[in-house]
């Protein structure tokens, strides 16, 4: 508003100037200074014309400074302009990383949430009684053998006494450890938890039980088993890491 009002008061002035000029020659003529009769009249009113001389440098120079005013006034709201844009693009930028920054925190306490009964299986009696029988059945020889044997023979209804007792034990031990890692790679595979969240869990310990004593196992129940919970067990840690963390002496 400020420099409209300036710009007005400039456009009047040089109206008016404008009027006066182009006027001069009419009140000239009725104040009787130009004589029509007179021969001279030309050299009379011959400098009248020459003061639109000045007149033409005037408006010229005007025009050409108010050019140079607008030029100069755009290059301002052009720098004004940027700058907002840079500080709309920074706020932008934080903005979003606020929001992926809770978003991951958001998503780590889900994790968490999701994770604390695994925890308390993984801790459990029940769980640990499981990696003990299954840790020992494995130190014998020819273990898978030994299971595919008892598992015929349960099939046939032979078993009795403590070799049913044993493979029940086994065989509930397998079942409810590969159950713990199915549904640690199920919510891995839909994305509610990530591979440094079922670490917290399932150590290289668990993994190597899996991986060396219930795999053989398993493929002597199916030949043509489902691989999918022993490579999810196989990509939480290196084979280095599992063999050297992870083997019970």
């Amino acid at each position: 508003m400020k420099y409209k009002g300036y710009w007005l008061l400039i456009f009047i002035f040089a109206l008016l100037i404008s009027l006066l000029l182009g006027l001069a020659p009419y009140a000239l003529y009725h104040l009787g200074f130009i004589n029509p009769a007179d021969q001279n009249v030309i050299k009379v009113v011959a400098p009248v014309g020459g003061m639109f001389g000045p007149a033409s440098a005037f408006f010229s120079g005007f025009a050409l400074i108010a050019v140079i005013i607008s030029i100069q006034q755009q290059r301002e709201a052009l720098r004004i302009q940027a700058e907002e844009l840079e500080l709309t693009r920074k706020e932008i930028v934080d903005s979003t990383q606020a929001q992926q920054e809770m978003a991951t925190h958001q998503k780590n306490a889900i994790s968490l949430e999701v994770i604390m009964p695994f925890m308390n299986e993984i801790s459990s009696s029940e769980m640990r009684n499981s990696i003990i029988t299954l840790t020992k059945f494995g130190k014998k020889d020819n273990f898978d053998e030994i299971y595919f044997a008892l598992l015929q023979k349960n099939k046939a209804d032979q078993l009795q006494g403590r070799e049913l007792e044993e493979f029940e034990s086994i065989d509930n031990s397998r079942r409810k450890f590969v159950g713990l890692f199915h549904k640690m790679q199920r919510l891995s595979a839909t994305g509610v938890v990530d591979h440094e969240i079922v670490r917290v869990v399932l150590g290289p310990d668990s993994c190597w039980i899996l991986l060396n004593i219930i795999e053989p196992l398993d493929a002597k129940i199916r030949p043509n088993y489902s691989t999918t919970t022993f490579d999810f067990a196989s990509d939480l840690y290196t084979p280095d890491v599992i063999e050297s963390e992870g083997k019970h002496d």
